[in-house]
């Protein structure tokens, strides 16, 4: 016995017929867009793990940032960190020559060329303000331009300097901070200590710091005195300590290099990690999309043909 259409079968026929609507809408839009779900409420299982793992990936992004401006600080402070020992040098091996020739030709204009040094690499700028300021950015830390201003300076002149004590430290990554920052007065107090006492005996002052050297004062002259060949070889020992700490602050901060080139390679790695957990949660496969796709529309297509043959069937065929 052949049966006839019902209304409750045509009605169930016809929800399912918009059933397979909303399904080929739904796999259309992932695969237009790639997401699983349009709103949070689509996927509202894996909606906290989701917002937690964006605001932590935000945050790494953030530091890897951070740390690339920060790793250009290092390898700035690098640079003039170099300098300094060249300058340390260069003032050591000048003492020494006019103690091997018994001549102070050359020594004053070395003298001035390290202090010119010196103070430029101090006042060196990067992108946010003056390199050894500490929080003082906008200031210069070494307040003097010209080697005579050392003569009427404190001894050691430690009023030539304008930097505060507040040295930069830097969050690397969520769990770790760094000292990065190099402060002027530390760095190059020493060196210009040294130059100060070398323009005192010039002037025919004997300096006050230590070693207080024995008089008279010079200035030095070719030959070089009994009194000058002494002082400048009181010299040698302390150049030679300045250049060494000067080399001790530039391991640091290569050290401080280091980190943060690890942390970096750290940070790209948790980056990674944390977009594919992402991904995983709101991203589609797109083979599996595609998939999904042709079989809701097949789905529909059968809908659309069973609810036509229905349609079609009247009790008047059958009488």
């Amino acid at each position: 016995m052949t049966r006839v259409s019902t209304t409750q079968q045509s009605q169930a026929l016809i929800q399912q017929m918009l059933n397979s609507q909303s399904k080929v809408q739904d796999t259309q839009r992932q695969v237009t867009t790639g997401k699983v779900a349009e709103f949070y409420k689509d996927i509202y299982q894996d909606t906290a793990s989701l917002t937690a793992s964006k605001s932590l990936l935000a945050r790494l992004e953030q530091h890897k940032q951070n740390d690339g401006v920060v790793q250009s600080g290092l390898s700035a402070y690098d640079q003039a960190l170099a300098g300094m020992e060249r300058a340390g040098t260069d003032l050591k091996e000048a003492a020494m020559g006019a103690i091997s020739a018994s001549s102070a030709l050359g020594l004053e204009a070395t003298v001035e060329g390290v202090f010119e040094a010196v103070t430029g690499f101090m006042n060196s700028q990067d992108t946010e303000g003056y390199m050894f300021s500490g929080s003082k950015k906008d200031v210069s830390p070494i307040n003097i331009s010209s080697m005579s201003d050392l003569l009427t300076a404190l001894q050691p002149p430690t009023d030539i300097y304008d930097n505060d004590m507040l040295k930069r430290t830097v969050r690397i990554d969520e769990n770790r901070t760094l000292e990065t920052g190099i402060l002027a007065s530390d760095v190059s107090l020493d060196i210009m200590t040294a130059i100060q006492r070398i323009a005192l005996w010039q002037a025919g002052s004997i300096p006050t710091t230590t070693p207080v050297p024995t008089g008279p004062a010079g200035p030095i002259t070719t030959p070089l005195r009994q009194e000058d060949q002494a002082f400048l070889t009181g010299e040698i020992a302390n150049l030679e300590q300045l250049v060494r700490d000067l080399n001790q602050v530039r391991g640091v901060n290569g050290l401080n290099q280091k980190v943060l080139e690890g942390t970096v390679e750290s940070l790209d790695l948790q980056i990674n990690q944390t977009t594919i957990f992402i991904s995983d949660i709101e991203d589609v496969d797109a083979a599996t999309a595609v998939v999904n796709l042709n079989q809701a529309n097949f789905a529909l297509e059968s809908s659309y043909n069973v609810l036509s043959r229905i349609n079609n069937v009247s009790l008047l065929n059958f009488l």
